[in-house]
This record gives C-alpha cells, structure tokens and sequence, in this order.
C-alpha cells in the first residue's frame, strides 16, 4: 500500500483524497483536525476524530453516494490502522504533539541509535572507523 500507512503517512494520504474529493470538505476535516490536536495534543486523537466526522459531514452536507461510502471505507481503515494508538490513549501512554521523545530503553546505547555492542543485533551496515 502507499507508503505502507505509517507514521502519519497514511492520514495525509486520505487528507489528500478527500480535498480532491470535495475541497470544502477537506477543509471542515482539516479545521476538525485542527481544534482537536489543538485541544487534546494528541495527533492519533485528531486523526482519529476527523476519520470520523468527514462521511458524517459528506451525509449531513452533501449527499450519500459513492463519495460518501469511500470516507466510511477510508474512516474504517484509518481506525483500523490506530488500533495500537488507541489502545495507548486509554491506557494514558499515548505521545503529546510537542512532546520530547521517550528515553532509551535501559542498556540501550547513547552512541550508537541501533542498540549496543560494535555490531547490534539486526545491524546490517557499518559505520566508518573515526580518526
């Protein structure tokens, strides 16, 4: 699938769909977004939010047609595709936009971002010897 919908990959995608679908939707979907991220600081939230809401206004606003079936497909997907952030923000462990990234896991090495030793497990280039 496109960019295997990971890391943001995916919501950005469908963003895309959607303003190409219809541009004033794509803007409530935004502004939705928007006002949830702003509020929650959580992304996953907002994303998830906004799947949510846009067949709903394509319902309420347009019409019901294929338009309409694809954002319930693409919402279904989405949420489908956050299982793990869900689960994250009902345990309270979920990230915050503008939050630092975690510390390394115990033993973890500050030098070398794949782990430890010369050669960490699942390591397959090497780095050039510094002077």
């Amino acid at each position: 699938m496109f960019f295997r919908f990971q890391g943001g990959k995916g919501v950005a995608t469908a963003a895309g769909v959607i303003f190409a679908l219809n541009p004033l939707l794509g803007v409530a979907t935004l502004a939705t977004w928007l006002i949830i991220a702003w509020f929650s600081r959580y992304s996953s939230l907002a994303a998830i939010v906004s799947a949510a809401f846009a067949p709903m206004y394509q319902l309420l606003i347009w019409e019901a047609g294929p338009t309409a079936l694809a954002l319930i497909i693409m919402g279904l997907l989405l949420v489908w595709r956050h299982q793990a952030n869900i689960r994250k923000l009902l345990a309270g462990t979920e990230s915050k936009l503008g939050q630092k990234a975690a510390a390394p896991p115990p033993g973890a090495s500050r030098k070398h971002p794949h782990g430890t030793g010369p050669k960490a497990a699942g390591h397959s280039h090497h780095h050039p010897k510094k002077k």
